[in-house]
């Protein structure tokens, strides 16, 4: 962190330097997630197979769905402990995790800890 300095004076640009690298700023960020597209491999990797992709969409989907409904139930429930659809809801979340972790393990990722799993599908 550079404080109380501007980042362009500190990286000692000319004028016309600082206005591209402005515009080439703005540009990323207004293309957001679209700029992954115009990555070949990565393009090249959806489109040709894009069935992992869309089986991990859905497994992402769900699971966020579950958290939600469990989030929803934990404030209308006396004893979430002893309620068995949310036992039933936690069950399905950790048998996705387990699902997605066996996964990313057949892929060549050694990942044990389904918590990180969880935190990484959720961020």
């Amino acid at each position: 962190m550079i404080p109380e300095r501007n980042l362009m004076a500190a990286c000692v640009l000319d004028s016309e330097q600082q206005r591209t690298w402005i515009a080439s700023i703005n540009e990323m960020m207004e293309e957001g997630p679209r700029i992954i597209l115009r990555l070949p491999k990565i393009r090249h990797a959806l489109i040709a197979h894009p069935e992992p992709l869309r089986w991990y969409s859905g497994r992402k989907i769900e699971l966020e769905m579950l958290e939600l409904i469990c989030t929803n139930r934990g404030f209308h429930c006396e004893d979430v402990e002893t309620d068995v659809i949310s036992q039933a809801l936690r069950r399905r979340q950790i048998e996705i995790l387990m699902e997605v972790r066996m996964g990313m393990n057949m892929e060549g990722c050694r990942v044990n800890d389904l918590m990180s799993v969880r935190r990484s599908m959720l961020m």
